[in-house]
């Protein structure tokens, strides 16, 4: 299936979400080659962060497009109206959430044709700690931010990580903060890599009122236990993953259990290794870039009006 990924002039908003994720996904993958010309290919992907609509350029006039929604935001794109032939949406951020980070719907609207189908990151080459044996040296990290609304429970589950650490005498084995740089437009920090592969446990946490950044992939692939807050988008993705098999799911108000889990995980490091070392290889085999072009395939390719 020859694939042309929409230029829709806007980068470089969404970075990795085109020149990354999509690139490698559509390139990968044993069903699909990449063209340059939307008019040698059979499916259009539009890859959308919404950072500028006003300035974004749909291909209006094409068949057979697919809209990759990578947006913040339980909301629709503007400019989907536009499409003459979209055969898929997929959108990340599929859900709402309330002021706890807890689920509250999906976003499914009826006049968006065939639905909107929940989509998520993934993980990448790119990220892949080659070496997840290796000593640990840095026994609990979060690299959370903290600042803005968006980040709110973020804060709140850094100040339980801080607390913990600071209760049990941890602080010289442990590590809160930005580390490296790098940001939703550039590439990936080896630094900051680095630190996450030199960690035992990651606690992260999803902004509260979406689902889904790059930190749990980040996290995932490093190998490292990851303990995350509950998440619904997962659950509705091909291979889902196992709470304690893969990864820490935990609640964002219950402190006490948080608490629980992250004492029992430092007591018992042998199963917590095997956990990310579990949960590290269930992403390599189930949630890679080429992995969400299985998906959107599985969804979109029946659609597919060839002449």
């Amino acid at each position: 299936l020859k694939v042309h990924l929409w230029d829709d002039t806007t980068l470089p908003m969404g970075y990795r979400e085109k020149q990354l994720y999509s690139v490698e996904g559509f390139s990968t993958h044993p069903r699909t080659t990449l063209v340059d010309s939307a008019e040698d290919a059979d499916l259009i992907a539009w890859v959308s962060v919404r950072g500028n609509t006003e300035k974004e350029i749909p291909p209006t006039n094409y068949s057979n497009v697919v809209l990759l929604d990578y947006a913040d935001g339980c909301n629709v794109h503007q400019k989907r109206g536009e499409l003459k032939h979209m055969i898929g949406y997929f959108k990340r951020s599929f859900v709402l959430r309330d002021k706890d980070s807890v689920y509250v719907r999906n976003c499914t609207l009826e006049e968006v044709i065939g639905g909107i189908f929940p989509f998520s990151y993934s993980g990448l080459e790119a990220l892949v700690n080659k070496d997840i044996h290796k000593e640990r040296n840095t026994l609990i990290t979060s690299v959370l931010r903290t600042e803005g609304t968006h980040n709110k429970v973020r804060s709140r589950v850094v100040d339980w990580t801080k607390s913990f650490i600071e209760q049990h005498g941890l602080k010289n084995k442990s590590s809160l903060g930005d580390v490296g740089s790098g940001w939703s437009s550039s590439d990936f920090d080896h630094t900051y890599l680095s630190h996450l592969a030199d960690s035992k446990i990651i606690v992260t946490c999803n902004p509260w009122n979406w689902e889904g950044d790059f930190r749990l992939w980040e996290a995932l692939l490093s190998g490292a236990l990851v303990m995350v807050d509950k998440m619904a988008i997962p659950h509705w993705m091909p291979h889902p993953f196992v709470h304690k098999k893969h990864l820490i799911f935990y609640d964002t108000t219950n402190q006490s259990e948080f608490n629980s889990l992250l004492e029992y995980y430092i007591e018992h490091e042998d199963e917590a290794r095997r956990i990310g070392e579990a949960g590290y290889n269930f992403v390599l085999e189930h949630h890679m870039s080429k992995d969400r072009v299985s998906y959107i395939l599985d969804n979109i390719e029946s659609r597919i009006v060839l002449d």
